[in-house]
Parts: C-alpha cells; structure tokens; sequence
C-alpha cells in the first residue's frame, strides 16, 4: 500500500533524537515536538491541523511544506488513513472555529479545528476529505474552502 501513496515531499525525514513521550491516549502517543505516534499504524501524525479553512490545493502544499518534529517527509493523508483515525466512542470537545460543530471523534491528542480533513487518492481534479463528525467522506471541487483543513502525516521510520 506504501508505493501507492503519493507523497507531497521527497525528503529524507530527519529526526529529533531528543523527542519526550508528553502523554497517551489508546494506541496513541503524543510526543514534545508537535507530533502523535499512531502506535497500531507506526505512522506519525501532526498534533493539529493547520488552523483554518483551506484548499484542497493548499492542504497539499501545508503538507508538503511542513516542517514540524524535525522531520521533512510529511505528506498529505489518505482516506484510509483518516478512516483509521476515526473513532466514535470518542467525542473529542475541544475549542472549534466559528460554524464547525464540535464533538469530533478522534483522539484528543490530535487537535482538528473543524470537522473536515482533505485526503488525497490519486485523482488531480477533484479532493476528498473525511468527516470526523459523522464519519462519511465526500468528494469536493478542490477550491472549496469553508470547513476543510490539511492534517500531514508521515510514515514510519
């Protein structure tokens, strides 16, 4: 499934060899470099999302360009990956941004400011992005920009 993945970066992925466990939530571990270790996965996500609306154009440059944790290799996830995330005996109630309902079902380690994260399958012209309040995914005119966000992940070491 790996060599399936497109990926936003061709970077190595440096690492941090000071990184400090802050905390566990499941099978998740956050760490004190901005980072969450899926340990069923091994894949490393972002602690958050990147804080505001966004294209689905967008949210693969914030993926490819992010530079988070001391790593260069983050890309942008796939459906899958995100089904993965998704947990509905959680219902995370942190802090959201105006219009975005709250009560997400993902760990509260991993912060989302809405309900939406945009995914990328391969396809140029249109994005997807995954539901964390009601689970479904839905396809979108990648120029839409009111709810979605971008949340970069990496694979393992």
């Amino acid at each position: 499934l790996a060599f399936l993945l497109v990926s936003c970066v061709t970077g190595r992925g440096t690492v941090n060899p000071k990184v400090s466990e802050t905390s566990r939530d499941g099978r998740f571990i956050a760490y004190d470099n901005g980072t969450v270790k899926d340990s069923s996965s091994g894949l490393l996500w972002a602690a958050e999302d990147n804080g505001g609306p966004i294209t689905w154009e967008e949210a693969m440059k914030f993926c490819r360009d992010y530079r988070v944790g001391g790593y260069d290799d983050w890309r942008m996830p796939t459906q899958e990956e995100l089904t993965a995330l998704y947990n509905p005996e959680i219902t995370n109630r942190g802090t959201y941004d105006e219009g975005c309902k709250g009560g997400y079902h993902i760990t509260d380690l991993i912060h989302i400011t809405c309900c939406c994260i945009w995914y990328w399958n391969g396809v140029d012209e249109v994005g997807g992005f995954f539901h964390f309040d009601t689970g479904p995914d839905g396809w979108r005119d990648q120029a839409l920009s009111l709810h979605p966000r971008a949340l970069p992940v990496r694979d393992p070491s």
